[in-house]
């Protein structure tokens, strides 16, 4: 009976040992939170922080697929001339497949990785400065990203990421197209990864 317990720890250990360096691979499951930072383009709409919610799916050893959600994050937003036209939310939603050149390997501690999909943009709770009445149209665009998670345990890894989206606001002023204005964030972020 000992030396069955014995037999059972140790292979346990082993099963675990393994599970420590185990390569991405078809099937791995995934969540991520990170802290992030948008920079846009145009100087109308001003930079802010936001938490980033996503997660992912392997349906090969090199390729899966990654859906996140932003925090709808409130902007100022200003005029031609630099007047202040009052506040917006903007809430990024992104789908993308990624590619992991290291994937299979199992001695990869650092897997990096680059994405491409599309990005769908929410605008909301406009405040607008008087006399104004805006309304600025949801945008759909090209999302690309690059980023590496860096394996901490079996499970958590940290993660670091750069993301570029073509995003446009269409803005019209009391029913009026006044024009379009090219937001295309760039955004750095940082967060935990962890396996499932």
């Amino acid at each position: 009976m000992r030396k069955t317990t014995m037999t059972l720890a140790v292979a346990a250990s082993t099963v675990f040992a393994s599970q420590a360096v185990m390569a991405y691979q078809a099937g791995d499951v995934y969540v991520r939170g990170s802290f992030e930072k948008a920079e846009v383009t145009t100087d109308n709409i001003s930079d802010e922080n936001a938490f980033y919610l996503s997660g992912g799916y392997l349906f090969h050893d090199k390729m899966g697929v990654e859906l996140g959600v932003g925090e709808s994050v409130e902007h100022d937003f200003f005029g031609l001339a630099g007047n202040d036209l009052g506040t917006m939310e903007r809430m990024p939603v992104n789908l993308l497949v990624n590619y992991y050149p290291l994937g299979g390997i199992e001695e990869a501690r650092v897997q990096p990785f680059v994405g491409l999909g599309v990005n769908y943009t929410r605008y909301s709770s406009i405040d607008e400065v008087a006399p104004y009445d805006i309304d600025i149209d949801d945008d759909y665009g090209v999302v690309g990203q690059v980023g590496v998670d860096l394996t901490l345990t079996s499970n958590l890894s940290a993660t670091g990421y750069a993301r570029w989206a073509d995003v446009d606001a269409e803005v019209d002023n009391h029913g009026q197209s006044i024009g379009k204005v090219k937001v295309d964030p760039v955004t750095v972020g940082a967060g935990l990864t962890y396996r499932f």
